[in-house]
C-alpha cells in the first residue's frame, strides 16, 4: 500500500495539532469508524430496500476506517507497508495452520 505524498502531509497536519495524538482519542475515532462499517452491513441485511444506498455508505465508511488506522499507525511510528506485508502473512500462516471450517 503506497500512500500519496498528498495523504501522508494532510495526516502529518492532523497529526501537528496536539489533541490529534492523544492515542485514547485515536483509538477512539477508529473503533466508531469500525462500528460504521458494521452498521452499514447489517442495514444491507435487514433494509433490503435500502441495501443501494447502504452499500455506497459502506464504501465511505470503509475510507474512513482506512484512513484512521493509517493515521494510527503514523501516531506510532509504524510503517503500513509493513503491517500490511505482516497482516497478510498472518492471514497465510492462519490458514495454513487452521483446522476452521465454514458453515454457511
Amino acid at each position: 500500500m503506497q500512500l500519496s505524498e498528498s495523504i501522508r502531509d494532510q495526516i502529518q497536519a492532523l497529526l501537528a495539532e496536539a489533541p490529534q495524538r492523544n492515542p485514547y482519542k485515536r483509538f477512539t475515532i477508529l473503533a466508531y469508524q469500525l462500528g460504521d462499517v458494521g452498521k452499514c452491513m447489517r442495514y444491507m441485511q435487514i433494509y433490503p430496500e435500502e441495501r443501494k444506498a447502504q452499500a455506497a455508505y459502506l464504501k465511505t465508511a470503509m475510507a474512513d476506517l482506512l484512513i484512521q488506522v493509517v493515521v494510527f499507525a503514523e501516531l506510532y511510528g509504524l510503517d503500513i507497508n509493513q503491517l500490511a506485508d505482516l497482516g497478510a502473512r498472518r492471514l497465510e500462516e492462519f490458514k495454513k495452520k487452521s483446522t476452521y471450517v465454514e458453515h454457511d
